[in-house]
């Protein structure tokens, strides 16, 4: 938290961060429990179907809606399947993308910022889903290339492993009597104090 906090974005930056993670953890979980294969870029066998054509009302305006951004976001012709598998629940479908359009819109950071918080958290999850998805929105939205996905891969890898040799050795934290009153809006922490 102290290093998210020293780049100077805070409290709503912060905010926008956790809401990114979350979604896309919750995310990775729906499309691992109904096992979504990877539609983006390419298509597989799956044991559930996705909803093919929806009854109107029940959802096909927001699949329409989808599909659109779909077309222009990611290169399908359709809806992604996992937007599509929601479709059964239309309340449900609708309720999560409109999440998704929140979280994913700009705000104190910006869209590819998020999209690289997509993908590390997809990553982090290993969603034989997501990581596609994110890595095709990252190509298409951010213009990332081969070598920048390469280095955004390294830093969650290393952060994954700082992570989990912190856990493995309970390690407790040095900040936690630190406030969001030790940052400055757009500034790093005010001196080593700050972070004490």
């Amino acid at each position: 938290m102290a290093a998210v906090l020293r780049l100077g974005i805070g409290e709503r930056g912060v905010t926008e961060i956790m809401a990114v993670s979350e979604h896309v953890s919750s995310l990775c979980v729906g499309a691992a429990a109904l096992q979504v294969a990877p539609d983006v870029p390419e298509r597989r066998d799956r044991r559930l179907a996705p909803l093919a054509e929806p009854s109107p009302g029940a959802g096909a305006g927001c699949l329409a809606e989808i599909a659109e951004w779909s077309r222009d976001q990611l290169g399908l012709d359709r809806a992604p399947d996992f937007w599509r598998f929601l479709g059964h629940q239309p309340r449900f479908l609708e309720a999560t993308w409109a999440k998704d359009r929140l979280v994913f819109g700009a705000g104190r950071l910006d869209v590819p910022a998020k999209l690289c918080i997509g993908f590390a958290v997809a990553s982090f999850r290993q969603s034989q889903y997501w990581v596609p998805y994110f890595t095709q929105l990252l190509r298409r939205r951010a213009e990332i290339d081969e070598r920048s996905l390469v280095e955004l891969t390294a830093a969650v890898m290393h952060y994954v492993s700082f992570n989990t040799v912190a856990h493995g050795m309970i390690l407790g934290a040095k900040h936690t009597g630190m406030t969001a009153a030790a940052f400055a809006e757009g500034q790093g922490a005010r001196g080593p104090e700050a972070v004490r």
